[in-house]
C-alpha cells in the first residue's frame, strides 16, 4: 500500500495506461509500405456492442454492428489523414480534449492507492475542521431598506439606541417589509450566508447574545440583530462522516497527483513567455500555477 502512494510510481502507472490504451486502439504494426493500416481489435467490438446497448437497450444486430464498424474505420481513416495534414495543429478543441483525457488518465493513478482506516483517521484529525458540523445561530432581523430610506444606516443607528434605551421592546415593528422571515431558529452558516452574504453570516457567529447589534450589510440593505442563541462548533464522530473523509481524502490525492506530474511535465519541456506576455500577468504561486 506504501508503494502505490508513491508519486513515482504513479507516473510509472500511468505511462503504462497509455501505453496500453494506444496499443489497445491501435494495434502494433508496421505495414510493408511503412504506412500503418487500421486495424478495429476485439476490444473495440466489444466497446461498439456496450455502447450501442446502452443507448438502445438492446445489441446491435449483424446489418448494425457491420455499420458501426465501417463508421468507426472512416472516422479512424479521417482522423489519421487529418493528423497527417496537420489540421489539429493550433487547434483549442482538440488540444483541450487531449489535454483532459491525459488529466484523467493520470488522476485515475491516485485511486489504485485506498488509504487505510488507520491512514483515513489520521487524514480525519489532521483536518478536523472540514468535517465539523457548523454552529447553528438563532435570530431575530429588523430591516432598512436602502431605496426608500435617505439613510438607512442611520435610521437603524437611531432606532437601535431606542432598542438599547428599552431593552425589553422586540422591534419587530421597527423596520421596513421584507421577504424574508424577521425571526430564524438554529440555522447554520452556509444557509445564512446564502440568504443575507458571507459578511453577515460572519458577523452573526461574533456578534453578542442577548442584545441588539448593528447595523449589519447584506445584500438587500441594513439590518439590526439580535441573535438569541448560538450552538458551538460540533466535531463529528469519525463513523459518521467516514464517507465524507474518504472523498477528501480522493480529491486531495488526485491534486497532488496532477500538480506532481505538471511539476515533471514542466521540467521536461520547459515554459516560456514572452516579455510583452510576462508584463501582463499577475505572479502566482507555483501551486496554483500548476494546479489550474
Amino acid at each position: 500500500m506504501k508503494l502505490l502512494r508513491e508519486p513515482l510510481v504513479h507516473f510509472v502507472i500511468a505511462g503504462v495506461v497509455l501505453f496500453s490504451a494506444y496499443a489497445w486502439l491501435n494495434g502494433s504494426r508496421p505495414a510493408s509500405d511503412g504506412v500503418e493500416p487500421v486495424r478495429i481489435s476485439a476490444g473495440q467490438i466489444q466497446w461498439l456492442r456496450q455502447t450501442y446497448s446502452s443507448q438502445w437497450l438492446r445489441p446491435p444486430d449483424a446489418n448494425e454492428l457491420q455499420g458501426l464498424v465501417n463508421d468507426l474505420v472512416n472516422e479512424e481513416l479521417l482522423a489519421r489523414e487529418a493528423q497527417t495534414m496537420g489540421l489539429g495543429e493550433d487547434d483549442t478543441i482538440v488540444r483541450r480534449r487531449l489535454a483532459q483525457k491525459l488529466k484523467f488518465l493520470v488522476e485515475d493513478t491516485s485511486r489504485l492507492a485506498e488509504p487505510t482506516d488507520a491512514e483515513l483517521r489520521q487524514y480525519f484529525e489532521a483536518n478536523a475542521a472540514r468535517f465539523e458540523d457548523s454552529p447553528r445561530v438563532s435570530f431575530t432581523q429588523i430591516y432598512f431598506n436602502p431605496e426608500t430610506r435617505k439613510d438607512a444606516a442611520e435610521d437603524a443607528g437611531l432606532v437601535l439606541a431606542g432598542l438599547s434605551a428599552n431593552a425589553g421592546d422586540d422591534g419587530a415593528e421597527l423596520g421596513d417589509r421584507f421577504l424574508l422571515e424577521a425571526e430564524m431558529r438554529q440555522v447554520d452558516r452556509q444557509a445564512i450566508a446564502n440568504a443575507f452574504g458571507d459578511e453577515f453570516a460572519d458577523a452573526l457567529l461574533t456578534s453578542q447574545l442577548g442584545k441588539w447589534v448593528g447595523p449589519l450589510k447584506s445584500g438587500y440593505g441594513t439590518h439590526l440583530v439580535f441573535v438569541s442563541a448560538r450552538d458551538p462548533v460540533r466535531k463529528p464522530a469519525f463513523e459518521a462522516v467516514r464517507d465524507e473523509v474518504i472523498a477528501e481524502w480522493r480529491r486531495e490525492s488526485e491534486q497532488k497527483v496532477s500538480a506532481d506530474y505538471l511539476a515533471r511535465l514542466r521540467g521536461k519541456y520547459g515554459v516560456e513567455l514572452d516579455d510583452s506576455v510576462k508584463a501582463q500577468l499577475e505572479p502566482l504561486p507555483a501551486a496554483d500555477v500548476l494546479m489550474r
